[in-house]
């Protein structure tokens, strides 16, 4: 439901390195001159050299793309200057507008041509954020409630909506809704043959008003009709809990400001309780601040572990380590469960713990989504993504693009979700238990119905 955020450069030796966010030039998005002034700030940032004529051409070919007009000369040449090349996008933009401005507006096609030329980079790090996403994003970085809503994950599956995550205090929470549940109605509106934006938009809604959402659950034999009053919504850093009288549960939902010291209480509070056994879970952590990293992987691994290596756009090199010692003790075993959503951040921190054999990474292949961006304020609240440097693991593997495999791989199985289990705690939770099975003292290990 959200798009994958990037790593923030935010402790000392990287602030001498990459500056503060460029502000955009003010502009409005009412003509050409937007996207050239957006190119400017992208090649000005970015961490690899772009090509005027290539860029402008990738922005041209989305526009003509999406109003089925081609501008009558074609791409623009190579080999011209790039105050040329400005021109002759200027001419032909002007040109498709002219001839599809009855079906499209301005400000649509200028964002159509930002987005189509950060896409043509294939990077993860890069790209146009709409404004209604962007402001959202801004929301939660600076603690502020996201949205307005009842305070779930979903996700999709075989064209099916179960709730992933019920944020704790939330409307949902209020309400008795349990991960697993079955989305099968909103206000009386099937969830069948939508989309995940348009289950969400029926899900979410104005505060102090009420929704009615229809669920089927493991064990009941019709659906329950649950009406919520929609709240503005915060999601949590961190949450944790013990499993049973030994095992403690830890989830890093993003890491945002604050969620290192919020993983050390955490952990403090788990071993206070007999934590002998710890899952981390990371699946659907889209990544977040370079301090913050820097802070958990400090609570979990070795003093001086390595935790990633950035190259910046002069090609030099910086390496990040751990400075502090570890609240964990080494003979606490740990499971990270990670998926397909656990991305920038959440991807070195499984590839640190993986790399010092400190964890055994469950669940499936990550996002495979691992760079250092700034984001740039655009016009009538949009913004625009920028990679400027280039990440590895601490030990120099390349994550973009590939992901951390898990060492135990574990698919989130739908016909567990039907019963109401977590496949992938399951997974977790076996793991332990081998871990733990030549110790004297031998304990139970059961995964709580209902999942995470």
């Amino acid at each position: 439901m959200m798009r994958s955020r990037a790593l923030s450069v935010a402790f000392a030796v990287l602030l001498a390195v990459v500056l503060a966010s460029p502000v955009l030039p003010r502009a409005e998005a009412a003509d050409a001159g937007f996207v050239l002034t957006t190119l400017s700030a992208l090649q000005e940032n970015y961490v690899d050299r772009l090509s005027t004529v290539v860029m402008l051409n990738a922005a041209l070919l989305s526009v003509e793309q999406r109003t089925g007009v081609a501008a009558f000369d074609g791409p623009i040449p190579p080999g011209v200057s790039d105050k040329e090349a400005g021109e002759l996008f200027t001419q032909r933009f002007d040109e498709v507008y002219s001839l599809s401005r009855d079906r499209f507006s301005v400000t649509q096609l200028v964002y159509t041509a930002t987005a189509g030329m950060l896409e043509s980079l294939h990077d993860s790090h890069t790209g146009f954020i709409p404004p209604e996403s962007y402001q959202e994003e801004k929301r939660m970085e600076n603690g502020e409630a996201a949205f307005t809503g009842i305070g779930v994950v979903l996700l999709a599956r075989d064209g099916r909506y179960y709730i992933r995550e019920v944020f704790p205090n939330s409307p949902a929470a209020r309400a008795g809704i349990r991960p697993f549940d079955r989305i099968v109605a909103v206000n009386g509106q099937s969830t069948s043959g939508r989309d995940s934006d348009e289950v969400s938009g029926l899900i979410r809604g104005p505060a102090g008003t009420t929704v009615v959402v229809s669920i089927e659950r493991a064990g009941e034999t019709t659906p329950l009709d649950l009406s919520m009053v929609r709240s503005p919504i915060h999601m949590p850093a961190v949450t944790s809990r013990m499993l049973d009288d030994s095992v403690g549960y830890l989830r890093i939902y993003e890491f945002l400001p604050g969620v290192g010291n919020g993983v050390r209480d955490a952990i403090l509070a788990l071993r206070r309780n007999g934590m002998r056994a710890l899952v981390l879970d990371l699946r659907g952590n889209r990544g977040g601040l370079v301090d913050e990293l820097r802070d958990v992987s400090a609570a979990m691994l070795p003093q001086s572990s390595p935790i990633l290596q950035m190259t910046k756009r002069n090609g030099d090199t910086v390496k990040l380590e751990t400075m502090d010692p570890p609240i964990l003790p080494a003979s606490i075993p740990v499971v990270a469960l990670v998926d397909e959503g656990s991305a920038s951040a959440a991807e070195l921190l499984a590839a640190a713990l993986q790399e010092q054999s400190r964890a055994v990474i469950a669940g499936t292949k990550t996002a495979g989504a691992v760079e250092v961006s700034i984001n740039l304020d655009l016009p009538e609240g949009a913004g625009m993504q920028i990679t400027v440097a280039r990440l590895r693991s601490g030990m120099g593997e390349r994550l973009e693009g590939h992901g951390v495999i898990p060492d135990a791989q574990e698919a989130l199985e739908t016909d567990a979700m039907n019963a109401g289990h977590d496949s992938q705690l399951d997974k977790a939770l076996e793991v332990l238990r081998q871990k733990l099975s030549a110790s004297p003292e031998s304990f139970p290990i059961h995964a709580a119905v209902g999942g995470v």
